[in-house]
C-alpha cells in the first residue's frame, strides 16, 4: 500500500508539472495573441485615419473639379482673376453612401450630398 501511495504521489507530481508547463506555454501564446490583436487594432485605427484624410482630399478635389466644370459650362472666358477668386472660395461637402448588402451582394444603395460650409 505504501509503495502504491508513493507511486501515485509521484505520478501526481509529474502530472502537475506537465500541467504547469502546458499552462505556461498557453499563457505565452495568449500574451503573443493579445499583442498581435493590439497591433492589429492600432493598424486598423491608423488605416481608418488615413482613409479619412484621403476621403477629405477626394471631396475637396471633387468640389474643385465641379467648380471648374461649372465655370467651363457657363461658357464665359476665364481670366486669371476668375481662377484666383474661385480657388479662394472653399466648400465643405459631405457625401454619404449607404449600401444594403445581403449575401455579399448590394441590394440597395443611396447617395446623399450636403454642402456644410461655403
Amino acid at each position: 500500500m505504501r509503495n502504491m501511495k508513493i507511486s501515485l504521489e509521484k505520478s501526481l507530481r509529474e502530472v502537475e508539472a506537465r500541467y504547469a508547463l502546458q499552462m505556461e506555454q498557453l499563457n505565452g501564446i495568449l500574451l503573443h495573441l493579445e499583442s498581435e490583436l493590439a497591433q492589429t487594432r492600432a493598424e486598423g485605427q491608423r488605416q481608418a485615419q488615413e482613409y479619412e484624410a484621403l476621403l477629405n482630399i477626394k471631396v475637396k478635389l471633387e468640389a474643385e473639379i465641379a467648380t471648374y466644370r461649372r465655370l467651363l459650362e457657363d461658357g464665359r472666358d476665364l481670366s486669371l482673376s476668375d481662377a484666383l477668386n474661385s480657388s479662394n472660395s472653399m466648400q465643405t461637402i459631405q457625401k454619404t453612401t449607404t449600401r444594403w448588402i445581403v449575401d455579399g451582394k448590394v441590394v440597395s444603395e443611396t447617395n446623399d450630398t450636403k454642402v456644410l460650409r461655403h
